[in-house]
């Protein structure tokens, strides 16, 4: 019978492969086991990694979405706080100014004048909301104040309603003013064009859609303006027209009323719908997780089976090596 036998240096570097190999192979499975994935995907799937790479797509799309619905949400948040105190405020000044009657004295209406201006600064300080450093109610200039202070606003009012010789056409001089495009539009609202809708979803886009110029506060503001220019100095000497102008005032923030519960509800229902798009994007990232995980995900158990065998082999293979090594001629004659 033919023996064919191998060198000493031959048989040192086939145990060098071999210890070198299943030194790779133990630390592969000890990453697998630890991470429970698996450390070669092209390997695992057979070459074929466009299932994963379409998981991984669609779930960076998902994150995406969620990242912007996200953040719109929170700016329709701060915008509904905003639009209830703006609520607050015109009906308590609707109330107050609609009590001033033909028997008001001068320095009631003087007063309810005062508080109008007041609660005025206080309306365009909540217009002026900001929401992680942006404007909510500025449109697309989110770095800038949605309005003017109340003091710039009544300057800027006063040359359109100060010639007025009646409460009647003080009244429409206001209206106008905060209508005309060179009004408020251009003096008072500091803001730019409305928000342009972003993608939170497949197929579907999102958007604040209005801004401190649009009607329900414009008019809210109006009637706000409408009792402050009374306390700015508007018919001195006048009682009759400015106590009619006050009760003008009032009217026209319950007339108003409305109008702002129906912006109110506008959010209100865009949260909804921004709330259920987030909701089903976490129910399709779980699915996808999954589905991820049955890709590349590593059995534990199988994956400590393969370790132990390599370990296993491994000190075996040192074992092999170390008793090589101390052979010697009289050892291996006898």
């Amino acid at each position: 019978m033919t023996m064919v036998s191998i060198g000493d240096l031959a048989r040192s570097m086939m145990l060098q492969r071999h210890t070198a190999a299943t030194k790779a192979d133990v630390s592969r499975l000890a990453e697998a086991l630890a991470s429970g994935r698996h450390q070669d995907q092209a390997a695992r799937s057979g070459g074929d990694l466009s299932p994963l790479a379409a998981i991984e797509s669609t779930l960076a799309r998902i994150g995406s979405w969620t990242s912007a619905a996200g953040s719109l949400a929170g700016k329709l948040g701060a915008a509904q706080s905003a639009l209830g105190a703006l609520h607050g405020i015109g009906e308590a000044q609707a109330e107050s100014l609609l009590r001033l009657n033909s028997i008001s004295r001068d320095d009631q209406v003087a007063l309810a004048s005062r508080d109008a201006r007041e609660h005025l600064e206080a309306a365009l300080g909540v217009l002026n909301t900001r929401y992680a450093g942006a404007s909510v109610f500025a449109g697309t200039r989110e770095d800038a104040p949605a309005v003017a202070s109340a003091e710039v606003l009544l300057d800027a009012l006063w040359p359109a309603v100060s010639t007025a010789t009646t409460a009647a056409e003080a009244r429409e001089a206001i209206l106008t003013w905060f209508d005309d495009p060179a009004g408020f539009a251009a003096q008072g609202y500091l803001g730019g064009p409305t928000q342009p809708p972003i993608a939170v979803a497949q197929g579907e886009t999102a958007a604040i859609g209005f801004a401190a110029d649009d009607l329900a506060i414009r008019r809210t503001l109006a009637g706000l303006a409408m009792a402050a220019v009374i306390d700015r100095g508007l018919f001195p000497g006048m009682a009759a027209e400015r106590r009619e102008l006050g009760q003008m005032a009032g009217e026209v923030l319950a007339a108003n009323a409305e109008a702002r519960v129906t912006l109110a509800a506008r959010v209100g229902s865009l949260e909804q719908r921004l709330d259920n798009v987030r909701a089903h994007h976490a129910a399709e990232s779980t699915a996808l997780g999954i589905a991820r995980s049955g890709l590349i995900a590593a059995d534990p158990y199988a994956t400590a089976t393969e370790l132990e065998s390599a370990r296993v082999q491994l000190e075996t293979l040192f074992a092999v090596t170390a008793r090589l090594s101390g052979m010697n001629l009289l050892g291996y004659l006898r």
